[in-house]
């Protein structure tokens, strides 16, 4: 994929950032229904939350060790029952989520149920809410039992993937005339059948040398209702630069868990450089509904990337890391 020297220069820049992030767990989204009285979480990471309550005003703490919270401390007013939800970084290796009720209101902790969907999606079903003359809350803080989560069924999903490029746009033309439409093709053909030995269901935006819009790669994953996106790509930076090789992976929003995924599962399986975890406003990443990365293979004008991308059993075993990956984060 091209990009233009402003753009990589000010991705190199903010490089240190998104690498310290990989080396932890991540919070990847939270939210209060105010409705079913219930908190749902999701981490890129599997955790195992740390739960109690206190009183004075009664707060529902919730911490996730190795969990990393992006950006300040938020705190979000919910309703006249349920003050605030606050949401940041209680040191440097745990986030904390607290849930405080009004003052005039308690509600009894055997009744809290704290219990995992996956390894690392939880959710915090609260109970009716008491005031505070019905019920006295204990001084100390009181433990809350966290069940084990049951593993993923990794059956239920429906994962796109997008090779880059097609027909008449060839994306990046590399050394020896190497085409970036027919590299991406084949890798994610070999992808497709790595996943769909797990019985995932998947759904390839082309799986021939045919051009498809943005718009259309994009419209194809929302009219299946898809789980992930997984947008395949190679690099180039120019005849002039055949020093400069590597894997990088993008993601917008709520796709950072999936990159971070495939990303650590190629650098795992594959002697290819590290160029980072970044984040860019790819259309396939933000207008796509459902979780989305971008992987960059390697660089097709780079002299290491090129000609490993030239051997077909370099590309099937790319493919297999980028699959483990993507099942890795489907668990």
């Amino acid at each position: 994929m091209k990009k233009s020297f402003a753009y990589l220069v000010a991705n190199l820049l903010a490089l240190p950032l998104f690498c310290s992030s990989v080396l932890a767990g991540s919070l990847e989204y939270w939210k209060f229904d105010l409705q079913d009285s219930r908190l749902d979480i999701i981490t890129d990471d599997n955790v195992r939350p740390q739960v109690q309550l206190l009183a004075n005003p009664t707060r529902l703490v919730i911490d996730l060790p190795n969990i990393y919270h992006r950006g300040p401390t938020l705190e979000k007013a919910i309703s006249s029952y349920v003050k605030m939800v606050r949401v940041g970084q209680v040191n440097r290796a745990t986030t904390r989520i607290v849930v405080e009720l009004n003052e005039a209101y308690s509600m009894r902790p055997w009744e809290v149920e704290m219990r995992g969907l996956a390894p690392n999606r939880w959710v915090a079903q609260l109970p009716k809410f008491l005031m505070m003359s019905e019920y006295t809350p204990p001084t100390e803080p009181v433990a809350i039992a966290v069940p084990e989560p049951a593993p993923r069924p990794i059956k239920q999903f429906t994962v796109i993937i997008d090779p880059g490029h097609g027909g008449q746009d060839p994306g990046a033309i590399g050394l020896g005339g190497q085409q970036e439409k027919d590299i991406v093709l084949s890798i994610s053909l070999a992808v497709a059948k790595e996943l769909e030995k797990q019985g995932i269901g998947v759904v390839l935006t082309r799986a021939n040398d045919t051009f498809i819009s943005l718009k259309g790669r994009v419209e194809r994953a929302e009219a299946v209702n898809a789980t992930i996106f997984v947008s395949i790509h190679a690099n180039s930076m120019g005849m002039g630069r055949a020093e400069i090789n590597g894997l990088e992976t993008y993601h917008y929003s709520s796709g950072y868990g999936l990159a971070k995924s495939i990303h650590r599962s190629v650098l795992r399986r594959i002697d290819v450089a590290d160029r980072g975890i970044r984040r860019a406003r790819f259309y396939v990443l933000r207008k796509s509904s459902m979780p989305s990365t971008l992987v960059e293979v390697g660089f097709v004008t780079g002299e290491k990337d090129n000609r490993n991308l030239a051997n077909p059993r370099y590309r099937q075993r790319m493919a297999e890391a980028i699959a483990a990956g993507i099942i890795d984060y489907l668990r």
